[in-house]
């Protein structure tokens, strides 16, 4: 699922300059990314559901990617073109990712909560859940 997210976001958001994922995460969180628009795919949680099927277990379980977008816009010091830059990205993921099928075992994305994660050294971080959901099924 991640590496669908990565593939799409890398060849129809043109703007994107670099698409990481987790591992990539911390060092850019440490001394913020060296290309900007930069865009990392993070695997949140997975809540499944209880087993209902008895000797067979079958649960449904509810998937959450978070997409943290960082851009960087010096041209003002109160960072109103990093927040226009921030939003014009932000829609063309969206476009890419909300009501997307990953896979025909996934459910279409949805979207889930959104905050702003910083706003340093003229660098501003948003994340945007997305969630998903599929089957988990045992071998037995």
């Amino acid at each position: 699922m991640i590496d669908a997210i990565k593939a799409r976001l890398t060849q129809n958001v043109p703007a994107i300059k670099f698409v990481g994922e987790a591992a990539d995460f911390q060092s850019a969180a440490e001394n913020n990314p060296k290309t900007t628009p930069a865009c990392f795919v993070i695997p949140m949680d997975e809540t499944p559901a209880p087993n209902q099927m008895g000797d067979i277990v079958i649960q449904r379980v509810r998937a959450t990617v978070g997409i943290v977008l960082v851009v960087r816009n010096l041209t003002d010091a109160k960072g109103v073109a990093a927040r226009v830059d921030m939003a014009a990205l932000r829609k063309q993921v969206k476009d890419q990712v909300y009501g997307w099928q990953a896979t025909p075992q996934l459910d279409p994305f949805e979207r889930g909560n959104s905050h702003l994660l910083a706003f340093r050294d003229g660098h501003m971080w948003w994340q945007d859940l997305y969630i998903t959901a599929f089957y988990d099924r045992s071998a037995q």
